[in-house]
């Protein structure tokens, strides 16, 4: 029997898969397993290191063969890292960690990294071994502290980790108060807190605290651990703050005015987890007091949700098989299906989707004889000008006219977030993508000089920028939701979003059309996080790999580049997009402005109007409109030659060639204004100069 993670909130039983030998590791017979909460919140939300499908639990003991009995140092380090060699192995380079990397414990049977194996007491309760993990971790964090004989040491958090923390502190000679806000979480560690004489309050007056450690994800908690700390007190950043938050840096500067020291902590070591075999068996009682339930694993749907929400304190699953089985099976909770706001896919939408699709047709090819004929007749060799004579005869050819005008530009930038940021693929927050939207309205970006510049409209599109922004006559807002869902660990959006946000692009092209009829549009861009969905994109549609679909987008390092990619192709790996089909792509590992500059393509192309693509976002935008609607590419100019590597695969599959080559990156649209005025340039080539007939020119033979 074993528990198999297959998506969010999505925790199956079912028999355990036979487990073969493999070098370097051993089967161990599962007794216990204690679920983490970080179990409970990869089930809630995933984590950037998780591959669905996934057996959880690193927190276990089990026996070999011969009835040993051990428990697990999460990790499989390489051994030969700087941060290996150094006895620093919870930081190796090429960490993997079990119940992320590779399965877990929650199972009859797994395969434990041999060198990960660490014997246990024989004296020791078996269960209670399933501690010897957040000991560790905590341990970990303590160490860096160096705490002294009658030190006083903060403690903000009152669940089984923080308590913990306390007991730790408490037997190097320090002095704990946790610190818990939660009345009923007080009353249920009260046998733990008496056996071992430590104090917790649910505020203190107290301040001058030698030490500190948060010991849970709130940042208030974290601000108030700064603010109780003495001058030249220490604090232990043990428990992870919750995504996109933020800390005032006013509060940060009192860790330069008090000379505090802060130190990060995160996992354990091998000699961390050790060290805690020994805390435990020395308190073994007090532990006792935290094991909140030991149940079978039929009831993991039932404790997953209690868990996450810190309503028990250790809950322990039971493999052992002696324990009463109840007359269930593993249900899923309320919320375990796929999140709720999932709609119904295109029939339900208002019908302009499918409007739009119906009227984008193919250029018509029969003025193109006389339109070349027009320009290999002026005064120039054959081809002389270039890119400029094949630019001129695509505008004729789209507008069916021998007299091509590009007079009304428009240029939309469309904005949004994207939840693919959470697995640190972005070298800049996501709040840059509002602060960016904010400069695009008042005026001051690259987009806004060139717009100036050229004599080109612009229109901001808040298209589900995670931050409110304020009414501004240049901004329109079609915000679908604030950004994208992690698309590493459901699908980026539903079909409803996906067909609100294609039709809010084709809304914003045909308003501006209606009040003035516009000649050709160029798309930009705005979304941290919006370079790993169009590689993703790009990737799934074109079949090149990630290495080659990635690139390093607002200029990750070498590190993060290598990170990047191997997100990329995990989330391939996991949302399977089907490569032929535009909706699905968009929806598994798309973004709402890509979205909408898709649909914005779209709308273009039904009324006979050039789009200009600008770098690899919205040549991915593209992409997905003709996947969409193969014939939209007759209307599609690609502005500039990108950076980015998967630009040059996705305009080889719709066959278009960049106009210009400058080495930018930076998106906003600003290649695509540059190239809007070379086709306006090429148009008046075509109206302008004249024949040779007109010149009273002879013709040479070619």
């Amino acid at each position: 029997m074993q528990l198999i993670l297959r998506g969010l909130k999505q925790i199956h039983m079912g028999p355990a898969k036979e487990l073969e030998s493999v070098a370097g590791m051993t089967r161990l017979r599962v007794q216990y397993c204690g679920i983490c909460r970080t179990d409970a919140k990869m089930w809630n939300e995933g984590h950037r290191d998780l591959i669905f499908p996934r057996v959880p639990g690193h927190e276990l003991i089990g026996q070999d063969a011969k009835g040993n009995r051990f428990t697990v140092w999460p990790g499989r380090a390489c051994g030969h890292c700087r941060y290996c060699t150094s006895g620093r192995e919870n930081l190796c380079e090429s960490m993997q960690i079990m119940g992320f990397h590779f399965d877990g414990g929650f199972s009859d049977h797994v395969l434990a990294p041999t060198q990960s194996l660490i014997a246990v007491p024989g004296d020791m309760a078996p269960h209670l071994v399933c501690f010897a993990e957040p000991v560790g971790c905590t341990i970990n964090a303590i160490d860096k502290l160096d705490i002294r004989t009658g030190e006083r040491v903060i403690i903000y958090g009152g669940g089984s980790v923080g308590l913990i923390a306390a007991l730790v502190v408490q037997s190097r000679g320090g002095i704990p108060l946790v610190i818990e806000k939660n009345a009923q979480k007080i009353a249920k560690a009260e046998p733990f807190l008496k056996t071992c004489r430590i104090d917790c309050h649910r505020e203190t007056h107290q301040s001058e605290f030698d030490a500190a450690i948060n010991a849970c994800p709130d940042p208030i908690a974290f601000s108030q651990s700064v603010v109780k700390l003495a001058k030249g007190g220490r604090l232990a950043f043990f428990s992870g703050l919750g995504k996109n938050q933020s800390i005032e840096t006013n509060l940060l500067n009192l860790i330069h005015y008090r000379e505090a020291s802060l130190f990060g902590a995160y996992g354990l070591t091998r000699q961390n987890m050790t060290a805690a075999l020994s805390i435990i068996q020395s308190h073994q009682p007090a532990f006792e007091h935290l094991v909140e339930a030991i149940v079978v694993p039929a009831r993991i749907g039932d404790m997953l949700p209690r868990v996450l929400a810190g309503e028990v304190l250790k809950v322990i699953l039971d493999f052992t098989g002696t324990a009463h089985q109840p007359a269930t099976t593993v249900r899923p909770s309320p919320t375990a299906a796929p999140p709720s706001d999932i709609g119904a896919g295109p029939s339900s939408t208002s019908g302009l989707f499918r409007q739009i699709g119906e009227a984008v047709t193919a250029v018509e090819k029969t003025l193109l004889p006389a339109i070349q004929h027009k320009m290999d007749n002026k005064t120039k060799p054959l081809g002389a000008l270039g890119r400029l004579e094949a630019l001129a005869i695509q505008i004729c050819r789209i507008q069916q006219t021998l007299l091509p005008r590009v007079d009304n530009k428009f240029v939309f930038v469309f904005a949004a977030d994207h939840g693919i940021t959470e697995e640190g693929v972005s070298a800049y927050p996501s709040e840059v993508t509002g602060q960016m939207v904010t400069n695009f309205l008042n005026g001051g970006a690259a987009i806004n000089v060139l717009c100036r510049h050229h004599g080109i409209d612009l229109r901001i599109v808040d298209m589900g920028v995670s931050t409110p922004i304020d009414p501004h006559p240049l901004l329109i807002d079609k915000k679908v939701r604030p950004g994208t869902r992690n698309f590493a660990l459901a699908p980026a959006m539903t079909d409803a979003e996906a067909i609100q946000a294609l039709e809010a692009g084709m809304t914003c092209f045909l308003d501006a059309h209606t009040r003035q009829p516009l000649d050709i549009i160029g798309l930009g861009e705005m979304g941290i996080g919006n370079t790993t969905a169009a590689s993703a994109i790009i990737s799934a549609a074109t079949h090149i790999a990630p290495e080659q679909a990635t690139g390093r987008g607002t200029g990750v390092d070498d590190a993060g580049m290598r990170h990047k990619i191997k997100v990329i192709r995990k989330v391939l790996d996991f949302q399977q997009p089907v490569p032929t089909d535009g909706m699905d792509i968009l929806c598994k590992v798309g973004g709402f402005e890509i979205a909408g500059m898709a649909g914005a393509t779209l709308a273009a192309a039904s009324k006979g109007v050039a789009v200009v693509l600008d770098g690899v976002i919205s040549t991915a935008a593209g992409l997905i409109a003709y996947l969409i609607k193969p014939e939209v590419k007759d209307y599609l100019i690609s502005g500039h030659r990108s950076v980015e590597t998967a630009q040059a695969a996705a305009l080889k599959m719709m066959g278009l060639t960049p106009v210009v080559d400058l080495d930018m990156r930076l998106g906003e649209g600003t290649g695509a204004a540059l190239t809007m005025d070379i086709v306006d340039a090429a148009c008046r080539v075509m109206r302008e100069m004249a024949s040779f007939d007109e010149a009273g020119v002879s013709k040479q033979k070619e």
